[in-house]
């Protein structure tokens, strides 16, 4: 049998104090499964965890029947709304004609998983819109266009991402904005958060946005100090979410380890939303996933968030040793 990666809402959400907005952004988002595409890509971000090989050699294009298979094992799940993610969906020449098959089919949300600039095209919203894309994941990590173009390795491209969104926001595609956080953006969390309530103040839209450590895999494995502290991205977090709140945005964090969230715990996404495997034709619950590359340590021992942590980076910890992790962490 076959699985499929799912995300849920949490219900009840597992935080202490849970957070409306929080909750509402999971029931936008899930129930739904993650369509994977494949790896090709335009990009060439720094940070990239997806593997493909030396200068992009090893790119993987799922074919579109597998692709219809996997749709409708979905439905068969119950489910009416998928996300597509893989390198960039965007730039499938027949991401219109797959989407028109999943609404046929009975799917009725579609979440496109996006860094593409086609985003910045009027026609090409209008398309999306009229194709059954009601929520687009941009994945946006400044408002500086030095920095953008640092991260993707493309000065070009970098203002028509931020065109892209203010098109999409023109056209009231409802969006949320994904952050990873790198040496380059930790110390401008907060001015994150005052560019996106700009943007609410301009357009009336709410655009919740979601932060994360970035994963030291594939490109960014090798890229030597990309990753600041983990201790310094959950300060940094932390006082950004204490930003939002008052500035009326929407800012959840993801894949922090539970010892080092400190204030900004009840911000979790993980209190929000459920993801895992299910198999396709088998009556199981959810089951988490573990994704490969993670480690507990002698700080973990004892430490009364063990239980609901998926552990460390091994490359990180490799780097950065034990210190900052554990019960009584220094960045609580």
């Amino acid at each position: 049998m076959r699985e499929l990666d799912l995300a849920w809402p949490r219900d009840p959400p597992t935080a202490v104090r849970p957070r409306a907005a929080a909750v509402d952004f999971a029931r936008a988002y899930a129930p739904t499964f993650y369509l994977d595409v494949g790896t090709a890509c335009p990009l060439h971000c720094i940070y990239c965890c997806v593997e493909r090989g030396d200068a992009d050699r090893d790119v993987r294009i799922e074919a579109a029947e597998v692709l219809r298979a996997r749709m409708a094992a979905g439905r068969r799940m119950g489910l009416d709304r998928l996300t597509w993610i893989g390198g960039e969906a965007a730039s499938r020449p027949d991401l219109f004609d797959l989407a028109a098959h999943a609404r046929s089919i009975g799917f009725r949300g579609l979440t496109l998983t996006t860094k593409s600039i086609k985003l910045a095209r009027p026609e090409f919203v209008s398309r999306l819109r009229a194709s059954g894309f009601d929520l687009i994941h941009l994945s946006l990590d400044s408002f500086d266009p030095q920095v953008i173009a640092h991260h993707i390795g493309s000065a070009t491209a970098a203002p028509r991402l931020l065109d892209g969104l203010r098109e999409a926001l023109r056209q009231r595609v409802a969006l949320f904005l994904f952050a990873v956080v790198t040496r380059h953006t930790v110390d401008g969390l907060d001015g994150f958060v005052d560019a996106i309530a700009r943007l609410q103040d301009e357009t009336g839209a709410a655009i919740p946005a979601v932060v994360s450590p970035l994963k030291l895999l594939s490109r960014a494995e090798r890229a030597g100090d990309l990753a600041p502290p983990l201790g310094q991205v959950a300060r940094a977090v932390a006082q950004a979410c204490a930003r939002a709140e008052r500035r009326g945005v929407t800012l959840l964090h993801k894949t922090l380890p539970p010892c080092l969230r400190g204030g900004a715990d009840d911000w979790a996404l993980e209190h929000y939303l459920d993801e895992g495997r299910r198999l396709v034709g088998a009556d199981l619950p959810l089951q988490g996933f573990r994704p490969g590359g993670l480690a507990f340590g002698p700080p973990c021992e004892g430490c009364p968030s063990r239980a609901r942590c998926p552990g460390v980076d091994r490359a990180y910890v490799a780097r950065a040793g034990w210190g900052e992790f554990g019960f009584g962490s220094s960045a609580q």
